[in-house]
């Protein structure tokens, strides 16, 4: 762990800080104010992966399982791990309470990445007691704070999918068109499937609205954009390129060599952080599987509706 302090908020600090951010291999987060509370933090950090978390409705639909702060941190876990992240730099950690700090600890433990705490001010005293017992290196000059942020794995070829491309606006627009997936086939997949546009009689309350034939990295920038939870985000990408519906799809991650013979990098980089989430384990209330609690049935229908999918 590296804790960068400027005592008299210097903004270079938090310009060489933001510049950092390369979401390939290094997330810069600058915590809201809201923060200060660890599941708040944990929701910074996922939004900060491109992430979008459901919106609040009437009846809060999709945001029950970001609700507690241990699930909100595996979700945050297991995107980090599966995505490959490295380097994490957390601003204005100075405003940070200990349990946020012991959070962050744990985060860095279990996903392997290098944790670097921007002081803009004082350290805590609660939290000089913490590092007490924790291996880290204080760094108090632009210069030394320039070239530990400075990283030449930008010019290096990423490999794997680039999820970091993927920009779909969140809200969907009001007139974006829907898609239908590929009928559900009966017999076991033998080769990609592709898109048809949905007809706008199966939306009568939606617009209509003219587009050709659907590309599929329009799904895909949505699903990775609009599904901030790693198996909803799979169960989405599944039931769009093979019309399984989402309680059919705990047969496919169980034998996917079998049953899912071809799976595009977009969607295999959502079934990892999936599997993912199951590494990380977690306590009951929200399944780490894909699927196998019914109560996650109208969260999956969120995820569908946020991505303009026509269910049948």
């Amino acid at each position: 762990m590296t804790i960068v302090v400027t005592s008299d908020d210097d903004p270079q600090f938090m310009r060489l800080a933001l510049a950092s951010h390369q979401p390939r291999y290094h997330i810069t987060v600058h915590p809201t104010p809201r923060g200060g509370d660890a599941v708040h933090l944990a929701h910074d950090l996922i939004r900060s992966l491109g992430k979008h978390l459901p919106l609040l409705d009437d009846q809060n639909s999709g945001m029950s399982v970001f609700s507690g702060t241990y699930a909100s941190w595996r979700i945050a876990a297991a995107w980090c791990l599966a995505l490959s992240i490295d380097r994490l730099t957390v601003c204005r950690a100075h405003l940070l309470r200990l349990p946020n700090w012991q959070h962050l600890l744990a985060f860095s433990a279990r996903t392997g990445t290098h944790l670097t705490l921007l002081c803009n001010g004082p350290i805590p005293r609660e939290v000089l007691l913490l590092l007490n017992a924790v291996e880290h290196r204080i760094l108090d000059t632009s210069g030394a704070a320039a070239e530990h942020w400075r990283t030449t794995a930008g010019l290096e070829e990423m490999e794997g999918h680039p999820w970091w491309q993927h920009q779909a606006v969140f809200p969907p627009l009001d007139d974006e068109p829907w898609f239908l997936p590929p009928p559900q086939p009966r017999r076991r997949l033998t080769a990609r499937h592709r898109f048809q546009q949905a007809p706008a009689a199966r939306r009568p309350q939606e617009p209509a609205v003219e587009h050709g034939h659907c590309d599929i990295t329009v799904v895909a920038d949505r699903i990775h954009t609009r599904i901030a939870h790693p198996v909803f985000a799979a169960c989405v990408a599944i039931h769009a390129l093979t019309g399984h519906r989402p309680h059919q799809i705990p047969a496919f991650y169980e034998d996917a060599s079998i049953r899912f013979p071809f799976i595009p990098p977009w969607a295999a980089l959502l079934v990892d952080a999936a599997r993912c989430l199951q590494d990380v384990g977690g306590p009951p209330g929200i399944s780490s599987s894909f699927l196998s609690a019914t109560q996650e049935d109208s969260d999956i229908s969120k995820a569908l509706l946020d991505c303009r999918l026509v269910t049948t």
